[in-house]
């Protein structure tokens, strides 16, 4: 019954439209505009637009409709205007909604993004030879505190190699400080921007080193190495003998290598854990001028004009000149010496030191003599006054400016004493006398070694102020006749006198040859008889050799007395 009953009574209610003709004409223009509104909304019967003033917050409605004078009869045309701002925002809603969730999406994924990498690197991260791409950082640490337990460096180019491990290059590594220095670089509030790129923290990665042990090290290796390599050699001028001129010596591009060089890449790569390292050309020795150098060029020529001198030193004897040395480039490269741009210098010092070397053998009075005599007896003399003396500060002089003038042609040695010539090594003197005390017998040679007369001899008595003094002498003058005379004694008279026919005198005019009419014709046959028939120190000759050899001899020529 009760089901009839509501049925009736559904059936029997009246359709608003009826009840509130006014109302429901409002609605029909509302539902065009929007299909539904608000139950909160009360439209008056005839139109109208809400009143915010009429708002009382109580009672079955909460809006009160007032007639809107904007339009007659109070109707507004398509609806309220609220209904259809209302309407409009409603269409909006999904879009929206789809914004919110995808900016909440995109919240989501930055913070969890941002959280993983407050913990691990981003992705192509490298630490010199690590990949740190998306490891955790303790996970780095203990990778890296691994290799540098296992690690050495292998260096190997331009012919050498060797391996160095961390213990032998005294590699030590705080894995923590490299890894919080790495990750130090990292702001994981910029991950989105950041873990696209390429990220190399090797600058973080150094070691220390030992750099003494490896330089102590590798040094020892290389020069091992350079041993038996080529070593670089600056070009350079050097004198050629053979053109008499300077030239210059091209650059050699050797094989060593810069110990210093090499040490200082090793320790790079140690310290950044590098397990290689190529040597290329930067670490070969190289040289360092090299022919095309301008001031090596300008050296070259400048020393040449120096060394174009070409003299020959000479002796001036009586009648002709002997050769003594020859200055030329040769000689004179000796004295040159080249400043830091290769500019040549004439060194006075080193000239002076070679003129005085030749001085030194041109001044032979008294010096010590020893020479083959033409028999072949070997003879060793000292003391005497033949011999050359020469000027040596004149003969500098003289030398300098040939030098200065390139000279050419003959140069004569200035000497304030000079001697009859130079014919072998030791013997200063072209034609000779030799007087041989042990053999009591006299020689004269000629300039070539030609015996051109001999005889006996009487000298002096031994032992005492009469006997005959030894040396190496020159002939002072040819006298014949002449008095010879011992010491005056105190009544005017001479403890002797002996007049000669042919006086040749050899110490000053004390001591000479001549002849000797008053000995026995056989004591020029004994070597002994000098013992007892000994003169007062010359040379006793049979009167026709004291002849012979008078008329042979020359001033100046030397008499060589010896045992």
């Amino acid at each position: 019954m009760e089901g009839k009953h509501a049925s009736q009574n559904k059936q029997q209610k009246p359709h608003r439209s009826e009840a509130f003709p006014q109302l429901d004409k409002a609605e029909t223009v509302a539902h065009a505009t929007k299909p539904s509104m608000p139950s909160d909304f009360d439209l008056g019967s005839t139109g109208g637009s809400v009143n915010p003033v009429q708002m009382n917050g109580r009672g079955p409605h909460r809006f009160s409709a007032a007639p809107n004078a904007a339009y007659p009869g109070g109707k507004v045309p398509g609806g309220t205007a609220g209904s259809r701002k209302f309407a409009e925002g409603r269409r909006r809603n999904p879009v929206a909604i789809a914004a919110l969730v995808v900016v909440a999406l995109l919240l989501v994924v930055y913070v969890a993004g941002a959280v993983i990498f407050m913990g691990r690197f981003y992705p192509n991260t490298t630490l010199g030879n690590f990949d740190l791409s998306m490891k955790p950082f303790d996970q780095a640490v203990d990778e890296l505190e691994s290799a540098e337990k296992s690690y050495a460096l292998s260096i190997s180019g331009e012919g050498f190699s060797t391996n160095i491990t961390a213990k032998q290059g005294g590699i030590q590594l705080d894995s923590d400080k490299v890894i919080a220095a790495a990750k130090g670089g990292m702001n994981p509030a910029l991950w989105f921007v950041n873990m696209w790129g390429a990220h190399d923290a090797t600058e973080n990665l150094t070691a220390s080193a030992d750099s003494t042990a490896l330089r102590n090290l590798l040094t020892e290796e290389i020069e091992g190495f350079n041993a038996g390599q080529t070593a670089s050699e600056d070009a350079a001028i050097v004198y050629d003998a053979e053109s008499h001129s300077y030239k210059i010596k091209p650059e050699v591009n050797g094989t060593q290598l810069d110990a210093e060089e090499v040490v200082q890449q090793a320790i790079t790569a140690m310290l950044s854990m590098q397990d290689t390292l190529k040597l290329d050309d930067d670490v070969v020795i190289k040289p360092q001028v090299l022919s095309t150098d301008s001031c090596l060029i300008q050296g070259t020529e400048a020393a040449n004009k120096l060394v174009a001198c070409d003299v020959t030193l000479v002796a001036q004897l009586a009648n002709t000149t002997e050769d003594i040395t020859q200055i030329n480039g040769d000689v004179i490269s000796q004295w040159v010496t080249f400043d830091e741009n290769y500019a040549p210098t004439f060194n006075e010092a080193v000239m002076s030191e070679w003129a005085s070397a030749l001085v030194a053998s041109l001044n032979t009075v008294g010096s010590t003599r020893t020479y083959t005599r033409g028999d072949g007896k070997q003879v060793s003399v000292s003391g005497g006054d033949y011999g050359w003396a020469v000027d040596t500060s004149s003969l500098v002089s003289t030398i300098e400016d040939a030098v200065t003038n390139a000279s050419q042609g003959e140069i004569s040695v200035p000497c304030s004493q000079t001697g009859n010539g130079f014919t072998a090594p030791g013997m200063d003197w072209g034609a000779y006398c030799d007087v041989d005390l042990t053999e009591q017998y006299a020689r004269y040679y000629d300039a070539k070694g030609n015996l051109l007369w001999e005889s006996g001899i009487v000298s002096g008595k031994p032992g005492g102020e009469d006997a005959t003094p030894t040396g190496t002498y020159y002939l002072k003058t040819h006298q014949s006749p002449s008095m010879l005379r011992g010491p005056k004694k105190e009544d005017g008279k001479y403890e002797w006198e002996s007049e000669v026919q042919y006086w040749m005198p050899f110490v000053g005019n004390l001591v000479g040859l001549h002849d000797a009419s008053w000995q026995p014709s056989s004591v020029f046959s004994n070597p002994d008889a000098y013992k007892t028939y000994g003169s007062h120190g010359c040379v006793n000759l049979p009167t026709d050799k004291a002849a012979e050899i008078y008329g042979i001899i020359q001033n100046g020529d030397p008499v060589i007395v010896h045992w």
